[in-house]
């Protein structure tokens, strides 16, 4: 499971949120940046003057534009434009892109050049309202929200540093000195870098747009800012739709009404902040579910400490049993239905995969935790294996699986030879009111493989129906 802050400082999840933090993660990315639009009217004291402080930024651009000879690097007052447009990636904040760490990639080299140039163009041009750079992920290449999000936290880094100093403090968080500039700060490390909170109220969904069609459901911004644009110069989406970022920006630069409408669009914009009480993303299930579980122990004491395939296989059952209690009495499938949809049998096989996971590595349990292995002849749910000598398969089914039966009389028999497991557990969501008829059915099939000597794997069976709580009129015993 990834390191949340909460994890790693020994602090409960909801105390980061009740002080509006950002539990993001150590040892990787979000697919979350922050939004320039969202600081303002910002109420966070650290945060007062930020949306001002980030655009008073590219007003420093003016001066040394007016000085500047050409966009050469040869030119000392150019350069320095250079020098304001390199940005290091403010470390140890779990925003961006990537999926294995935590690096992203700043703003350097071709890049600082380009915006630099870019610039001093826009603001010979005479086009000075700082708000224009704001519309940089819709008329500069490599810009997109994940860059801008970066320059947002480099800009303003000594008022991130400040709310994390605050928050620190008011937490508890050990702490080392960090020196920003010419100002002391005193922060919590991790690998020797600071660490740099968040607030969530900062935070909006990163959009990622795998063809044009998308844009529409993933950056609202750029796609409403050139239908007006394009509705100016009279062409339409048939039209513009293969247009590139230098095309939206010549057309913004050079046509006066283009601009204005340009900036009045962006200074009339509300930016809408990431859900976390819907949490799309699914940024915080991960930790909940843990600390769900730590209120919840398995008990797990091993019945033959001398046979290894035994060992697995009860241990396998004790997660399997544990998974049926927290389901049924203790409502651990509400995040499903919480949503408003219906689990499918994905849903049901990565949840029981999380707890016994989670299990695993809080128990320090000596087993190896596997899903969609492939031994050749389709892919095996989950299994929990112990070297080559432990092996026990389990496969999930819904109850209204038209293969249910084929699932527990071919399939799963299948699975069990191809990967030479010694024992399987067979699960069965029951999600209507038909247990007690498959049930008996199953039953029929066991018989039948008693009769020809086949293996008959233990079945477990679930109500996996939307539990209302025990306060509620309509509650009922779950357990079958």
């Amino acid at each position: 499971m990834a390191l949340h802050y909460s994890k790693y400082y020994h602090i409960k999840h909801r105390e980061f949120v009740s002080k509006g933090v950002y539990n993001g993660f150590l040892d990787k990315d979000s697919l979350l940046h922050v939004d320039p639009l969202l600081l303002k009217n910002c109420t966070i004291p650290e945060f007062i003057t930020a949306y001002d402080e980030f655009f008073n930024y590219f007003r420093g651009f003016i001066t040394l534009t007016k000085f500047a000879q050409a966009s050469k690097t040869s030119d000392r007052f150019f350069k320095r434009m250079i020098d304001r447009f390199t940005l290091s990636e403010i470390p140890n904040t779990g925003l961006g892109y990537s999926t294995s760490n935590t690096h992203g990639r700043g703003i350097s080299g071709a890049l600082s050049v380009q915006l630099a140039t870019s610039a001093f163009e826009i603001i010979k041009a005479g086009l000075v309202d700082p708000e224009i750079f704001g519309l940089m992920q819709l008329i500069e290449d490599k810009m997109g929200a994940d860059r801008i999000s970066d320059m947002t936290l480099a800009i303003l880094q000594k008022n991130f540093l400040a709310f994390t100093q605050r928050v620190a403090h008011e937490l508890n968080i050990p702490t080392h000195s960090y020196q920003f500039n010419d100002e002391m700060f005193n922060v919590p490390f991790y690998n020797g870098k600071p660490v740099h909170f968040v607030p969530m109220c900062l935070l909006a969904d990163l959009p990622v747009a795998r063809d044009f069609e998308e844009i529409d459901d993933v950056c609202y911004y750029n796609t409403e800012l050139k239908r007006r644009v394009a509705k100016i110069i009279g062409v339409t989406w048939s039209e513009y739709k293969d247009y590139k970022k230098s095309d939206w920006k010549h057309i913004i630069m050079s046509n006066k009404a283009c601009y204005e409408s340009a900036i009045n669009f962006y200074k009339s914009l509300k930016a809408v902040p990431y859900d976390f009480g819907k949490d799309d993303k699914e940024q915080y299930l991960d930790i909940l579910l843990e600390e769900f579980l730590a209120q919840y122990p398995l008990n797990f004491t091993p019945l033959n400490n001398t046979d290894p395939n035994q060992e697995v296989y009860d241990l396998t059952k004790s997660i399997c049993k544990q998974f049926k209690h927290l389901v049924e009495d203790c409502r651990l499938s509400e995040e499903f239905y919480r949503k408003n949809r219906t689990p499918d049998e994905t849903d049901w096989q990565m949840l029981l995969y999380a707890v016994a996971d989670t299990y695993r590595v809080a128990g320090n349990i000596d087993v190896e935790l596997s899903r969609e292995d492939n031994p050749g002849v389709g892919e095996i749910d989950f299994h929990l294996t112990r070297g080559s000598k432990a092996n026990t398969i389990i496969e999930i089914k819904r109850s209204g699986n038209a293969d249910l039966l084929h699932g527990y009389r071919s399939q799963l028999a299948a699975y069990v030879r191809a990967d030479r497991a010694k024992s399987a557990i067979f699960m069965v969501i029951v999600e209507d009111d038909s247990y007690e008829k498959i049930k008996e059915k199953i039953s029929t099939v066991q018989s039948d493989m008693v009769s020809k000597g086949e293996y008959v794997p233990e079945v477990i069976y679930i109500n996996g129906k939307r539990q209302p709580a025990a306060s509620n009129p309509r509650y009922e015993d779950p357990r079958i």
